[in-house]
């Protein structure tokens, strides 16, 4: 079809480029660069008194990103003694850093930077920047536990719509679909995403390494196992699932089937990957015969015209017989008995040919040529069959892969990652997938452009559209929940310091004793109370005060 630029969006080149300085800004920024050389000029005079001080006695040091400047006052009147710092300090106690120290690290996580190439810059520019030890410790240490509190609140609002958006419609329909680290057997992680058909959004996602129960350090076992752990997530939490659509995974299919939670959602299989093998045995005859080349063509328009002709699953069984009537239509036939793999069509659905110009003649194929005999082998083949019947219209898992490849901009720059490190680049990846679609579906992104793109092995030609940018507000509360974190940091250290365990056994027995306390309640202990009695010897006697052990 003829497509028209949506949202008036024109394609223009961009203006050349113009040296000179950026305008200024009414907006302030927290920070600013200062040059060395002018920072000393700044403390020319005492700030107490205005004496002048001597240079020779300044003392300058670095801390990460932060300067601090201590000098004293030669003044017998003043003899001031001045600690001054370039940053605020933010954390509690023994947890205090310098702002800038704290945000740089985890602001260069969250938006995809590696620690490496943040120092490699600030040598480059000669900025005084935190060390990729300092950087890689506090996204462990701070940075983590920010971003998963923060995923965890969006995620629980991506469920929130999705299933506002599917309410009345018997469930909710998903793709679901697996990316390895790395290409072959040799995969070390993997990341499995299901994604809400109508929304676009991501609902779950799980990280797998190789070495986890149930893998056994076999690789090709993390998609099948990640993708029944992530629907199981989804309906522990209340969330009721229709249709799941499937790339044709054997393992993964046979997983789902065989799991009591998922063995009830309906199971489809993506067209695309459907189509896939035989358009690969298409390109071999191609290959072999280039004059087949038109019939190809012809052959994938009406394969996919008819699967988008018939949707509903009731109607695939006349689809089928509607793709395979393009054996007889190659041969000249437009009218046949039923018979021979057609007991619903008996002619070709469509009109009236066009009348040829003088000296033109259709392909057409004998019924005895090996050519007809390859493709007829290629629509009657009980795999293609089976497929076929089972195939989506109306959802693919093309957006899982669109997902896949926006997650590449936060992929570890390493094959042997860390498995919490990998879980960690997923969380981010769904944070920013997540934010632009929620911008997509309340209308905040415009298109400013798009390109015509011609694509190798595609009938058509792609559509690229350039869109504004997303508001990504989940980078900004994770930078302040990384503050939150920091202070509860201090708190946890205080806790130790006074001989606190750092395990959960004291959360365990606060918990036992609040259960025990409400059971003699509801077992009549405020009418012991009224007599008189007191709750220690209530308890001794009933023998409840016992420890857990």
């Amino acid at each position: 079809t003829e497509y028209r630029c949506s949202q008036e969006s024109v394609q223009e080149e961009e203006d050349e480029f113009s040296e000179g300085e950026d305008e200024i800004s009414d907006e302030t920024a927290r920070y600013g660069i200062v040059e060395n050389s002018c920072l000393i000029r700044l403390f020319q005079r005492c700030e107490k008194c205005g004496e002048r001080l001597d240079q020779s006695l300044i003392v300058k040091r670095r801390v990460g990103s932060a300067w601090v400047i201590n000098y004293d006052c030669l003044n017998l009147k003043c003899n001031a003694s001045v600690a001054w710092d370039s940053q605020e300090k933010v954390g509690k106690g023994r947890s205090q850093v310098y702002s800038a120290n704290h945000s740089i690290g985890i602001a260069a996580f969250i938006t995809g930077t590696p620690s490496p190439r943040v120092s490699d810059s600030g040598n480059l520019l000669k900025i005084d920047l935190p060390s990729t030890r300092s950087i890689r410790k506090i996204v462990k240490e701070i940075g983590s536990v920010a971003i998963e509190r923060v995923h965890e609140e969006w995620q629980s609002i991506v469920r929130e719509v999705a299933v506002c958006a599917a309410e009345g419609k018997g469930g909710l329909q998903v793709s679901m679909d697996g990316q390895y680290d790395c290409p072959g057997f040799t995969s070390t992680n993997n990341k499995n995403t299901v994604i809400d058909c109508e929304t676009k959004l991501a609902l779950a996602g799980v990280a797998m390494h190789k070495n986890m129960d149930g893998i056994d350090g076999v690789s090709i076992r993390m998609e099948s196992e990640g993708i029944r752990r992530a629907l199981g997530e989804l309906i522990d939490a209340g969330i009721e699932i229709k249709t799941r659509v499937g790339d044709q995974n054997a393992m993964v299919n046979k997983k789902l089937r065989e799991d009591p939670k998922t063995s009830h959602i309906e199971a489809l299989n993506d067209w695309w990957h459907v189509q896939k093998p035989i358009r690969k045995e298409w390109w071999k005859m191609v290959k072999s015969n280039p004059t087949l080349a038109p019939i190809y063509q012809k052959f994938f328009n009406h394969l996919y015209c008819v699967h988008r002709k018939y949707p509903l699953p009731k109607d695939r069984p006349r689809a089928l017989e509607v793709v395979r009537s393009f054996i007889m239509h190659i041969q000249g036939k437009h009218v046949w008995k039923k018979g021979d793999g057609f007991d619903i069509v008996a002619k070709c659905e469509h009109g009236r040919l066009k009348l040829l110009k003088k000296g033109e003649t259709r392909q057409l194929l004998k019924a005895d040529s090996k050519e007809l005999e390859m493709i007829s082998a290629m629509v009657f083949a009980p795999k293609f069959e089976k497929a076929f019947l089972s195939s989506a219209s109306l959802i693919d898992t093309s957006i899982n892969e669109c997902y896949h490849s926006l997650s590449l901009m936060y992929a570890p720059k390493r094959f042997a990652c860390p498995p919490h490190y990998y879980k960690l680049k997923m969380r981010l990846s769904m944070l920013h997938y997540n934010s632009l679609m929620l911008d997509d579906l309340l209308g905040e992104r415009e298109e400013l452009g798009n390109t015509i793109i011609s694509r190798k092995g595609r009938l058509v030609d792609a559509i690229k559209r350039k869109r504004s940018m997303g508001s990504h507000s989940w980078r900004h509360e994770i930078m302040e929940e990384s503050l939150k974190v920091r202070d509860e940091l201090s708190e946890v250290r205080s806790l130790k310091k006074i001989g606190i365990p750092d395990d959960d056994i004291y959360d365990e027995l606060i918990n036992w004793w609040e259960e025990k306390e409400k059971a003699l309640k509801e077992s009549g202990y405020d009418e012991y109370e009224k007599e008189g009695l007191d709750f220690e010897e209530f308890s001794d006697e009933e023998g409840e005060n016992e420890s857990p052990e």
